[in-house]
């Protein structure tokens, strides 16, 4: 099967970058398309590995139609990724996105390939990942070749147009989201909506610096599914590297783990639907801050069953004994993300 479309988004980390270049190398896509943006300003001692990074991403010794997206001026990572994902998706129907520190398993081009032709008119499917988050998981799950979740994951992302379509950084639907309390019905568990909630605020607010959170709350905003793979075939191997487009707070657990080789043919799971049960697992070891202690569990049970009651006796104790805290206070945004 041929290989997709591969956007590869680069920037100046040429060791991580020649990596994931030879892996695309070797799965010798037809079309391929390089987006990197501009040095940030003020910085000269950064020139040279962006200039290598864009030497060796440019090296393509096979047979493909090479497109190329290089900023004259520095973009910024919201800006950056939004161009060059609309720019891909002018072009092409469907494809794969991989950044500079995504190493793929020789497998995952097909996994991807089969994916998205078998899905390709399945609204109901919007995003597919070469991570998988149940690699801790210590119940049996590899029955079938891959499994759906209901929060998406960029490491190895493919998708469609008809689904990127629906990306918007500015997340400007989410006040509507968050007041019909979508995320409570579309989540594993409350505090998982909660916690995504106040994440999705902190980018409808502009205080949150990066393009993945927008396209989760695309997904969940849309009811759309993410596959994943029973088989890790991505590699993340520049977690908080030096040149990395940002630091990320994600558990050590997901930095650099190994990848395998995805048997084939794909079993396909019998149906199209979430296992509430791998959902909530999948949110709790990537997203820690929603795995509650029996003493968190307990406040958040009132939290969650007695908002209002909750948030008064709240104010009243910032106001009566933290008063900078009770001035920088906003209580009707936190009771705006509560059930």
């Amino acid at each position: 099967m041929q290989c997709p479309p591969v956007l590869f988004v680069i920037y100046r980390r040429p060791e991580t970058t020649r990596r994931v270049f030879e892996a695309i190398r070797q799965a010798r896509p037809a079309k391929l398309f390089i987006s990197q943006d501009a040095p940030r300003p003020g910085h000269p001692e950064q020139l040279a590995a962006h200039k290598e990074a864009r030497e060796i991403a440019l090296a393509v010794d096979w047979p493909c139609e090479v497109h190329t997206q290089f900023f004259e001026t520095y973009q910024g990572i919201i800006p950056g990724f939004t161009a060059a994902f609309r720019w891909f998706f002018d072009t092409v129907e469907e494809g794969i996105m991989l950044e500079d520190d995504q190493v793929p398993d020789s497998t995952y081009f097909r996994f991807c390939a089969e994916m998205l032709e078998k899905y390709r008119h399945d609204d109901r499917i919007m995003s597919i990942s070469g991570s998988n988050v149940l690699e801790y998981y210590t119940e049996p799950y590899r029955r079938d070749s891959y499994y759906f979740l209901s929060i998406p994951c960029v490491w190895g992302l493919a998708t469609w147009r008809r689904a990127w379509k629906h990306y918007d950084p500015n997340i400007t639907q989410w006040p509507e989201v968050r007041d019909s309390k979508l995320l409570y019905k579309a989540l594993p568990s409350s505090a998982a909506a909660f916690y995504f909630s106040q994440k999705f605020q902190g980018y409808y607010e502009r205080k949150i610096n990066s393009y993945d959170g927008q396209w989760a709350f695309a997904c969940l905003a849309n009811k759309g599914l993410s596959i994943y793979p029973t088989r890790n075939l991505i590699s993340n191997i520049g977690i908080n590297a030096a040149g990395a487009f940002h630091a990320t707070t994600s558990d050590p657990l997901w930095g650099d783990v190994p990848t395998e080789l995805m048997p084939f043919p794909l079993v396909h799971p019998p149906k199209v639907e979430v296992n509430n049960v791998w959902d909530e697992y999948g949110v709790r070891i990537r997203y820690r801050r929603v795995d509650f202690g029996w003493f968190q569990k307990m406040k958040w049970a009132l939290k969650s069953s007695f908002p209002d009651a909750y948030l008064a006796v709240k104010r009243f104790f910032y106001k009566t004994v933290l008063p900078k805290r009770f001035a920088e206070y906003n209580h009707e945004e936190e009771r705006s993300l509560l059930p």
